[in-house]
């Protein structure tokens, strides 16, 4: 029996149902960036988590505009991180200062929360408490080269290379939720542009490993993107990679990104249909 994480996201539902809206989640973070401080370099292959290094208040300040705009749950700008990453961007030349790039790039989200939430108490209002969700995409999204939304990593990437790369990176990210600043303050694990049921079990795989050798990162999500309403990007049908996403307690919920919006109303059809998570 693996040791999982509790997941956040049934009181957090049950809350929205009750209460007759739906949940929040930050979007657009990319964007926001782009829209509002077009002087900042997103290029280089780290996107916002490359900014998250050279301009961090651009960060701190989308994550207070989100929260303030009613967001139940942010996102951490560390979609496109890896250790390779930094490494090639030239913000860190070793493990443990990539490490420490991660770690303070979470705690932005950390800290704009408790600053949140101070400023709520202060002027009399009582809020529930936003989630944070540590932000990861696909092998691809750390590539530079749009491979996310194709699932084709090149001819030289196996899928055990995409389980080995994503074990890697969540032990990373496993470091650095055990410090003392970080410790307890994650809510939920957010694995994003998913192009595959291929890519789907590889982290599934790498998320039970972690849980195998006693390492338990918060429960995660895994969502997919797609052009299409019935089917993967590689033609997978989209019932066998929401099976493959779900088939491990480490996964609280799957869901889309990034898809045309006319094809939102039938997959998400097609998803609920076999999911047995939100």
């Amino acid at each position: 029996m693996l040791q999982t994480a509790p997941c956040p996201l049934g009181p957090l539902l049950a809350a929205a149902r009750l209460e007759g809206r739906p949940v929040i989640l930050d979007g657009g973070f990319g964007q926001l960036i782009a829209d509002e401080y077009p002087e900042l370099d997103q290029s280089g292959g780290m996107w916002v988590s490359g900014v998250a290094v050279r301009a961090p208040n651009a960060i701190r300040d989308a994550h207070r505009r989100y929260l303030e705009a009613g967001a139940d749950i942010i996102t951490t700008a560390t979609y496109q991180v890896s250790a390779g990453g930094y490494v090639a961007a030239g913000l860190a030349a070793t493990e443990a200062e990539a490490d420490a790039l991660l770690a303070a790039t979470v705690g932005m989200a950390v800290d704009a929360r408790a600053q949140f939430l101070k400023a709520q108490a202060e002027a009399g209002l009582h809020v529930r408490k936003p989630l944070i969700a540590v932000s990861l995409g696909s092998v691809g999204a750390t590539l530079g080269d749009c491979s996310e939304y194709t699932g084709k990593f090149g001819q030289g990437l196996t899928m055990q290379g995409v389980y080995e790369f994503h074990l890697s990176r969540f032990s990373m990210l496993a470091r650095c939720l055990d410090t003392t600043e970080l410790r307890g303050q994650i809510d939920l694990l957010a694995m994003e542009t998913i192009p595959s049921a291929e890519e789907a079990t590889a982290i599934v795989r790498a998320l039970e490993q972690l849980c195998r050798d006693n390492i338990v990162l918060p429960a995660a999500w895994i969502a997919f993107t797609t052009p299409a309403t019935n089917q993967t990007v590689l033609g997978e049908p989209i019932e066998d990679a929401v099976r493959a996403a779900t088939s491990s307690p480490c996964v609280c919920a799957v869901g889309i990104n990034c898809v045309p919006t006319h094809v939102v109303p039938e997959l998400l059809a097609n998803i609920a249909r076999v999911s047995p998570v939100p």
